[in-house]
This record gives structure tokens, C-alpha cells and sequence, in this order.
């Protein structure tokens, strides 16, 4: 059976992903960042959008005169706001990851299948 030179060229490449899946290593995830960095970065968003809010609404109340009706309010939304985002932006990156997984083992029952029509 002759491969095609596009998947011998692939091959090479493809090999140290097999052998890191085998050893139960994590696949990267986008942008080289791993998952210490993407939860140190939303633990950072998190406490950051709450000290903003947390001051914007002490600067509003204060200049109004209601002082923890605004501050309140505001950490508040600012806290369903940030949660909801990392609820839609997990749930978005699980999709992802399922649909790799579903390709992947959906690729490795078929391997005698072309990649493209044409080949």
C-alpha cells in the first residue's frame, strides 16, 4: 500500500502526539497555554472586573449619596456578568474538545478511509 505524499509528509509530525496521547499527557491547548496559565488568567479576570465595579460603584455613591445601594449592585452584575462568561466559554471549549475526540476516534476505527474525496 503506497501513501500519498501528503500523508507520508504528516506522519513525522503526527507521531509525537500519538506517543504523548499513549503516556496520558494533555493535549496543548491554544496559544501554548496550559492550564495553570488559562486559570491563573480567569482568576485574574474574575478578581480584576470585581475591583473595578467595586470602585466604580463607590465613586458613584459617594458622588450621589446612596453609599452601598450603587456599590452593591454593581459587584453584583459584575459577578453573574464574569460568571456566566466563563460558563459559555468552558462549555464553547468542552464542545470543542468532545467533537476532537469524537474525530479522532472516529479517524482511528476507520484508518483505511481517505482523508479528502479526491485521494
Amino acid at each position: 500500500m503506497t501513501d500519498s505524499p501528503a500523508s507520508a509528509a504528516t506522519r513525522p509530525r503526527q507521531a509525537p502526539a500519538r506517543v504523548a496521547r499513549l503516556l496520558g499527557a494533555r493535549p496543548p491547548l491554544p496559544n501554548g497555554a496550559n492550564s495553570a496559565d488559562q486559570g491563573l488568567g480567569q482568576g485574574m479576570e474574575l478578581a480584576l472586573t470585581l475591583a473595578v465595579f467595586l470602585g466604580l460603584g463607590w465613586l458613584l455613591d459617594s458622588w450621589i449619596g446612596i453609599f452601598p445601594v450603587l456599590t452593591i449592585a454593581l459587584v453584583v452584575f459584575a459577578a453573574i456578568g464574569t460568571g456566566v462568561k466563563m460558563w459559555i466559554t468552558y462549555d464553547a471549549r468542552m464542545k470543542r474538545l468532545e467533537a476532537e475526540r469524537l474525530a479522532a476516534r472516529t479517524q482511528h476505527q476507520n484508518p483505511g478511509t481517505p482523508e479528502s474525496p479526491g485521494a
